[in-house]
């Protein structure tokens, strides 16, 4: 026989008079224990129910009793579950293997723990961005507790969030920074509530309201697309031409990502259609190759590299990835600087820009939708499956028209036609 129940410790008292809570696990005989963080007054606790109940007390005990009676709930699950998998599969077992697989299962308490569990689990999905975002923020959040490794995330309350918020704005991040930091750790919060790690009675990102600024400018006209084409790069190095000319590839492609650019291989192309799969979302596109980016791909042709353009090695690593992501992006803000525009110019203007050319010409939303990939309107998730790829190709060479004349010209280092960033 065995019995799991939530009792006090009456072994032990505490100054002020309460005694800590225990779950006792009894089998064939033996008496083991887990400890539980919390502590209350006699008169708190309802042996017949094991749940504690109010006894003339203000707010701040109220909250925390609720907070118990949560995690005992949560204790009890835990215990109740091992009892019954270990009474499955096991024809013999004791208490102490109960204590023991409860204390394993519950490491994932612990934040750090269960977000590495989540890293890793998204590194081997080839899921290296949402992985490096945890990472990140896990890594502040650890600044702020002051590094303690054993942080559980039953500690997690809207009282902290807030200082963790307040401990971002001292360090003068810029409010998207912070935004994004605090959406990071919800979203780790919330696939812990998921999994039954932990049970919020009050979950602590509710009520905390953070507003994510407005960008900069994100799309440009048809006459600042001009200026970069024309752009004047001579004496600057290999990489910022190789940005010049993403950032055209991008507006050839229907605004397709930097990632996506870095990921495209020789396999991708078939005559004279390019067919690729997001890397954030896996949806499948088809492009077809018109005569500036035809241009674009030999110019940047290597026989002994598997990719379409030159920014990853054969490896393919997401720290390379990320290298060449940093570099790049600093010559393309200096390409901006160098133009006197008044904003960051980024691969992302890109995307913003052929959306906004494409609207311009009067291709419909949807359309533009599906020659982006946007899988997360739900209009696109409409119109997808009865959009004809063709359509979207004659999309593309609307916003091309007006720039064939003046980026058909690529420009090239020194005679030589390829670019081998390290």
């Amino acid at each position: 026989m065995t019995s799991i129940k939530v009792r006090l410790n009456c072994a032990r008292s505490n100054k002020d008079g309460t005694y800590p809570l225990v779950v006792r696990v009894i089998h064939d005989r033996r008496k083991r224990e887990i400890h539980i963080p919390f502590s209350v007054f006699p008169k708190e606790f309802d042996k017949e129910t094991e749940t504690l109940r109010y006894v003339k007390c203000r707010k701040e005990r109220r909250e925390y009793i609720d907070r118990a009676n949560a995690y005992l709930i949560y204790i009890k699950e835990i215990t109740d579950k091992i009892h019954h998998d270990l009474s499955v599969s096991e024809e013999w077992f004791t208490s102490d293997e109960i204590i023991e697989l409860f204390h394993r299962l519950r490491n994932y308490g612990n934040l750090f723990v269960f977000a590495g569990s989540l890293i890793d689990k998204l590194e081997k999905e080839q899921k290296n961005g949402t992985a490096s975002n945890y990472r990140n923020t896990v890594s502040a959040f650890a600044r702020f507790i002051g590094n303690d490794r054993e942080y559980d995330l039953s500690n997690l309350t809207v009282q902290v969030v807030k200082g963790f918020l307040e401990h971002l704005k001292a360090r003068k991040l810029s409010p998207n920074t912070i935004w994004f930091y605090f959406c990071q750790l919800r979203a780790i919060y919330n696939k812990a509530v998921e999994e039954r790690i932990v049970a919020p009675v009050v979950h602590p990102f509710s009520g905390v309201e953070i507003k994510k600024e407005v960008t900069h400018k994100r799309a440009i006209s048809r006459v600042e697309i001009e200026k970069v084409a024309d752009a004047n790069l001579g004496g600057r190095d290999e990489a910022t031409f190789l940005a010049r000319d993403l950032f055209m590839f991008s507006l050839y492609t229907r605004g397709m990502a930097f990632v996506d650019m870095c990921h495209l291989v020789k396999d991708d192309l078939n005559g004279d259609i390019l067919s690729y799969r997001r890397q954030k979302t896996g949806q499948l596109l088809e492009i077809r190759v018109e005569a500036p980016l035809r241009k674009l791909l030999r110019k940047y042709a290597d026989e002994n590299s598997p990719y379409l353009l030159p920014m990853l090695r054969p490896d393919g690593s997401y720290h390379a990835f990320t290298c060449i992501q940093r570099k790049l992006n600093k010559r393309m803000r200096k390409i901006g600087e160098l133009l006197e525009f008044d904003f960051p110019l980024t691969f992302y203007v890109a995307r913003h820009s052929w959306a906004t050319l494409a609207q311009d010409e009067g291709v419909p939303i949807s359309i533009i939708s599906a020659g982006m990939g946007h899988t997360s309107e739900s209009t696109t998730h409409i119109y997808l499956a009865q959009i004809d790829s063709g359509k979207v190709d004659k999309a593309n060479r609307k916003v091309l028209g007006f720039l064939s004349k003046r980026t058909g010209k690529i420009q090239v280092i020194s005679g030589n036609s390829k670019c081998n960033i390290k």
